[in-house]
């Protein structure tokens, strides 16, 4: 049991005595916060390691041998190894002790054989096939594991082979390629919201993101990539929003808050300066090799964001899950200006330039100081001053015509950097907070 679960299993009692809850309600305390035995992520994680490290060294082993051994032995090596690794796994997770997440890492250790068993049965038969086609097969393989079982390690290494397999298409066949996005969207992300894993999730979405970034870099522009990463980092905060408050879901809200901003921020920080607008928001004069490839990234991803900023406000008016904290509107503000320019060829609200995203990262840089200032944690207060910082380190070099003005930008920095410290120092901890923060 971990730190928190024993403090609050020692507490709940305590409190029942004290009077301070009912006994039905330490009863729902029990049931939301169950118990958890302590070691077991590091029991998975350092267990599967080693069994990434078995499973490599006992392929290198074989391949030094394989020419001394025949055919039937080495299908006979390949298939009991597999058998024997899953039936091990299936055995010890019979189990209800610590030797349960061991029958995880056998299983992962069978997942291993098998992406192995797939060259090696390919180099036996002397099979010549589309080599990206072997990982889709272990990738897919590794997924039916990842559900059936279900199990996060599988998860992870399913999504570490489709990427191969999508990345092995565009860069080496020079193919476009969005069947291994989907699959990881339609495959791992459910998994991940199934099992609220954080960290599978963050996963998946690098994966989507790398894979997107292929994809749009290889068949068409720089433009089309910042644009369509503007969108799905709002969409991703949009998910975070939905997602937080749920009963166990606040290491996917974690994650889809702590990926959607930075992906945001970032494409968001590209357009504040001017030849950065010009060059991201102008599709039409930017090179590319398959031109109608980019285009239904772009309008895909927006319409996602914008379905889920709408749900979210819905569902705030409603009250079914907390509103989100003012500065996290400027998300979706920013989004519709930037495709308002693209949809309008830049012509009919340009005369705004860059100044709106500049300030959708002063207005969320603002809110984060204020936030962590008052009684939130000093994370809100660090994101916000390092987001301010940038913000004005940007502009000391395109704006400010004047060392007067870059002096005067520097002043206001270093005072809201001071103040937004001392109020967070001196204002009480643990204030209760209705909204949904980062």
């Amino acid at each position: 049991m971990d730190k928190f679960h024993r403090w609050l299993q020692n507490e709940i009692p305590q409190w029942e005595s004290d009077g301070l809850i009912t006994g039905d309600q330490g009863q729902a305390l029990r049931q939301r916060y169950p118990a958890r035995e302590s070691g077991q992520s590091g029991t998975v994680i350092f267990g599967s390691v080693g069994a990434v490290i078995f499973g490599l060294g006992v392929v290198l082993l074989v391949a030094f041998n394989w020419h001394e051994i025949g055919k039937a032995g080495k299908l006979a090596l390949i298939f009991g190894a597999l058998a024997g690794a899953h039936a091990g796994g299936l055995a010890l997770q019979r189990r209800s002790d610590w030797r349960r997440h061991l029958g995880t890492v056998l299983h992962l250790l069978g997942s291993m054989m098998f992406g192995a068993g797939i060259w090696l049965v390919a180099q036996i038969y002397h099979i010549e096939e589309h080599y990206p086609t072997g990982f889709l097969i272990w990738g897919l393989g590794a997924l039916a594991l990842a559900w059936a079982l279900p199990s996060v390690m599988q998860g992870l290494l399913a999504t570490a082979t489709l990427t191969v397999w999508g990345g092995s298409e565009v860069f080496n066949f020079n193919s476009h390629h969005p069947w291994s996005i989907v699959l990881i969207l339609v495959g791992i992300a459910p998994l991940a919201w199934h099992r609220k894993s954080g960290s599978l999730l963050s996963v998946a979405i690098v994966a989507v993101t790398l894979l997107g970034a292929f994809n749009l870099g290889r068949f068409g522009s720089g433009a089309q990539v910042a644009m369509s990463y503007l969108a799905f980092g709002a969409f991703l905060v949009a998910a975070g929003c939905l997602a937080r408050g749920r009963n166990g879901m606040a290491g996917v809200a974690a994650a889809l808050n702590f990926l959607g901003f930075l992906i945001f921020l970032g494409c968001d920080y590209l357009v504040t300066f001017r030849w950065g607008m010009q060059y991201a928001l102008t599709w039409d004069m930017r090179w590319s090799a398959s031109p109608t490839v980019g285009v239904p990234y772009c309008w895909t991803l927006f319409g996602a964001a914008l379905a889920g900023w709408t749900l979210v406000l819905v569902r705030a008016l409603t009250r079914r899950i907390a509103r989100p904290s003012p500065e996290m509107w400027l998300v979706p503000v920013a989004l519709a200006y930037a495709y308002a320019l693209i949809w309008g060829h830049y012509g009919f609200v340009a005369w705004f330039g860059a100044w709106p995203f500049n300030l959708a990262l002063i207005g969320i840089a603002a809110g984060w100081m204020w936030r962590g200032a008052r009684g939130g944690p000093l994370r809100h207060t660090i994101m916000g001053i390092l987001l301010m910082s940038a913000v004005v380190a940007a502009r000391y070099f395109d704006l400010f015509p004047s060392l007067a003005a870059r002096g005067f930008a520097f002043v206001v920095l270093g005072a809201l950097m001071f103040g937004a410290i001392w109020l967070h120092r001196w204002v009480p901890r643990g204030r209760a907070e209705p909204e949904v923060a980062p």
